[in-house]
């Protein structure tokens, strides 16, 4: 029998069990509300042990951090490529509507845990706190970009149109997951951007 070497160990190699657990979890996160997810329903659904998911990520704390992190990465990537694309101020305020209106009625995983930001661990509320930031500025560069090029004059400050964005879209996502039609949505998010316009 071939014996393993000590940095070695028997069975799937972590990396892969790391990923099976973030997206197992990040399913199951996004489907019902990650703060009433044990730890416990995620080892059953990833198929790993409890003392191996502590290993890979130290807490329960550390894997809902790890799971919004994965997520920013993944599913919020186009949002910011959107942002930073070279498309005029009316198709990307267009574009946002659609996201807005469109995202599944499962909703949005950091809109779902910033609505119970108190319920989670401080790492997981650090990590809700960066990403939120980083989309503001995002949103703030976008502003103050279109200001620059002259397609937008909104008369406010970039800082206070990219917060009520952000606060309109996290609304229209909370009502796609709470049922409510797209057209629905889409009517009431046109209106609460319409100011922008």
């Amino acid at each position: 029998m071939k014996k393993l070497s000590s940095n070695q160990r028997r069975g799937r190699p972590a990396t892969r069990n790391r990923s099976h657990v973030l997206e197992s979890a990040m399913h199951a996160y996004w489907q019902a509300d990650g703060a009433d997810i044990s730890v416990n329903a995620i080892c059953l659904l990833a198929g790993v042990s409890k003392p191996s998911l502590y290993r890979d990520f130290g807490s329960e704390d550390g894997l809902t951090a790890a799971v919004l992190k994965r997520y920013a990465e993944t599913v919020l990537q186009s949002l910011e490529e959107r942002v930073s694309s070279s498309e005029s101020f009316k198709e990307k305020i267009e574009w946002f509507i659609q996201f807005g209106s469109e995202s599944p009625e499962i909703g949005c995983l950091l809109v779902k845990m910033c609505a119970n930001r108190s319920r989670f661990g401080p790492q997981t509320q650090s990590e809700i706190a960066e990403i939120e930031a980083h989309f503001l500025e995002c949103y703030t560069r976008f502003f103050k970009q279109s200001v620059s090029s002259g397609e937008w004059r909104g008369g406010i400050a970039p800082e206070l149109a990219a917060e009520h964005l952000n606060e309109q879209l996290k609304l229209a996502i909370s009502q796609r997951s709470a049922g409510k039609s797209k057209e629905s949505v889409r009517e009431l998010l046109s209106l609460g951007i319409s100011v922008m316009r």
